[in-house]
C-alpha cells in the first residue's frame, strides 16, 4: 500500500548512496548519539544539584544570566569559526565543557556557585554541539533526502538519550549526583573521534571554509531573510512556552521530591520515558507526517497539539497533568519540532547554515529563557496566590500566536521550498 511503497522508495534511495556518503551519515548518527547520551546524564544532574543549592526560585535569574552569556558565546563562536575552522572550534568547545564537568564533579558540594555555572552552561553547550553537528550535515543534504534522513538522524540521537538516562535513573542514589558528571568524559572522547571522521568526509575544512570566512554577521543575515526570521520566531515561541512549563513543573517537583538524589532519580526515569516517546516520533512519526501532510501542514501539528494540552492544564490543573504537559512539550521539542525546523535550513546558503543558525539555535534558543523569566517573575508578584498553576496561561497564549505565525508565513509564498514539500 502507500506506506509500503514509501518505505520501498526510501530503501531504494539508500542503495544509490556512495560509500563515502554512507560513512558520513554513520558518523553523523554517532555524533548525535553521543551528544544526547551525555546530555541525558548532565541535564537531570545539573537541575537537581541546582535545586539543592538554590531552590526553584532562582531559576528565572539563572535564565536571565543566559542572555549576556549566550551573546558572548555566539559572538566568539562566529568570530573564531572563520579563524580556527570547524574542527578546532569544536575541540575548544568540547574541552571547555569537559573541564567544567570535571570541576563541578569534584567541588560543587563545597562551592555553590559551581552549581549555578553548571546549570547555565549545560543549556548553552548542548545547543552549541548540535549547532556544529547540524551545520555540517546541512552542507551535505538535499531536501529530497532530508524528509526521511533527518528522522533517522534524530532517532539515533533518541537512542543515545535513552542510553544516557539510564545512568541517573539507576546510579544517582548509589553514587551521588555529583559523581555522575565524571561518566560524561568517555562519551566526549568518543564524540571527538566521530566528529573528526564525519568532518573529514564532508569537505567542510576545504571548500565551504572560505565561504564562512566571507560571510556577513549572523544578525545581518537574519534581517535579510524571511525564512530565517520565521525560524527565529518559532524557536522563540517554542522556548518561551517550554521554559514556562519547565518552571511550573520544577516548582511542583521540588515540593514532591525534596531530597536531591531521589529527585535526580525521578528526573532520570521521567526523561527515560520522554526519550522513548521521542524515539518513536523521530524514527517514524515525523517521516510519515511530512509524507502525508507535507511540510506546510506539518508545521501546524506541534502548536495545535500543545494548545490542546494547555487548555487541559487550565481546566483541570494537577501535578500529574502538569507533568504530562511538560513531558509532551519536551517530547515534541526534541523530535517533530526540531526535525521540521532543521528541514527549513536545507535550501539556505552555507553562511546562513553556520552563522545565522548559531544566532538562532544557540543565542535565541536559550536567551528566550531569559525573556520567559520576566513572565515568571511577574506572575510571582501579581498572581502569587494562584501559583504555580497560573503559569499555564503563558503557553496557552504563545501556542495561539505560533499557529498564526505558521499560517502567515506559508501563505506569503516567500518560503524557499518547491510545491512538493509544502
Amino acid at each position: 500500500m502507500k506506506i509500503e511503497r514509501i518505505f520501498s522508495q526510501v530503501k531504494g534511495e539508500f542503495l544509490t548512496y556512495s560509500k563515502g556518503e554512507k560513512i558520513f551519515f554513520l558518523f553523523a548518527m554517532l555524533c548525535g548519539f553521543f551528544i544526547t547520551a551525555e546530555y541525558a546524564i548532565t541535564k537531570p544532574t545539573s537541575n537537581s544539584i541546582f535545586l539543592a543549592h538554590y531552590s526553584v526560585k532562582l531559576y528565572p535569574y539563572a535564565w536571565l544570566l543566559t542572555i549576556p552569556l549566550n551573546l558572548i558565546v555566539v559572538t566568539l563562536y562566529n568570530r573564531f569559526l572563520s579563524r580556527l575552522g570547524c574542527f578546532r572550534m569544536f575541540l575548544s568547545t568540547i574541552f571547555l565543557t569537559i573541564g567544567i564537568n570535571a570541576l563541578c564533579g569534584a567541588f560543587v558540594q563545597d562551592y555553590s556557585p559551581l552549581a549555578f555555572l553548571l546549570y547555565v552552561w549545560k543549556d548553552i553547550y548542548v545547543l552549541l554541539m548540535f549547532q556544529q553537528l547540524w551545520s555540517v550535515i546541512h552542507t551535505k543534504m538535499e531536501m529530497s533526502k532530508a524528509k526521511y534522513l533527518y528522522g533517522i538522524l534524530f532517532g539515533v540521537s533518541g537512542i543515545g538519550a535513552i542510553f544516557g538516562s539510564l545512568i541517573p535513573s539507576f546510579f544517582a542514589v548509589r553514587l551521588g549526583s555529583e559523581h555522575l558528571l565524571y561518566m560524561t568524559i568517555p562519551l566526549y572522547l568518543l564524540f571527538i573521534a566521530s566528529y573528526y571522521q564525519m568532518l573529514k568526509r564532508s569537505g567542510m575544512e576545504r571548500a565551504d571554509h572560505m565561504q564562512i570566512k566571507e560571510a556577513k554577521g549572523g544578525f545581518k543575515l537574519i534581517r535579510s531573510s524571511a525564512a530565517l526570521k520565521f525560524i527565529l520566531l518559532i524557536v522563540i515561541l517554542m522556548q518561551l512556552s517550554t521554559t514556562i512549563m519547565d518552571f511550573q513543573f520544577n516548582s511542583l517537583l521540588q515540593q514532591r521530591y525534596p531530597l536531591q538524589d531521589l529527585r535526580t532519580q525521578f528526573y532520570g526515569r521521567l526523561w527515560g520515558m520522554i526519550n522513548t516517546c521521542k524515539l518513536c516520533l523521530q524514527f517514524f512519526a515525523t517521516f510519515l507526517l511530512v509524507q502525508f501532510l507535507g511540510l506546510r501542514r506539518s508545521h501546524f501539528v506541534v502548536p495545535g497539539i500543545l494548545l490542546g494540552n494547555a487548555v487541559l492544564s487550565l481546566v483541570t490543573p494537577s501535578f500529574a497533568l502538569i507533568t504530562y504537559g511538560f513531558s509532551v512539550v519536551k517530547t515534541f521539542d526534541y523530535s517533530i519540532f526540531n526535525i521540521l525546523k532543521e528541514m527549513l535550513y536545507v535550501p539556505l546558503k552555507t553562511d546562513e547554515k553556520f552563522k545565522a543558525k548559531a544566532v538562532i539555535d544557540v543565542f535565541a534558543y536559550r536567551s528566550a529563557k531569559g525573556v520567559a523569566s520576566l513572565f515568571v517573575i511577574a506572575m510571582g508578584i501579581f498572581s502569587s496566590e494562584r501559583l504555580p498553576y497560573a503559569y499555564s496561561w503563558g503557553p496557552f497564549s504563545l501556542f495561539f500566536i505560533w499557529i498564526g505565525a505558521v499560517y502567515f508565513y506559508f501563505s506569503s509564498k516567500r518560503q524557499p521550498f518547491s510545491p512538493s514539500f509544502e
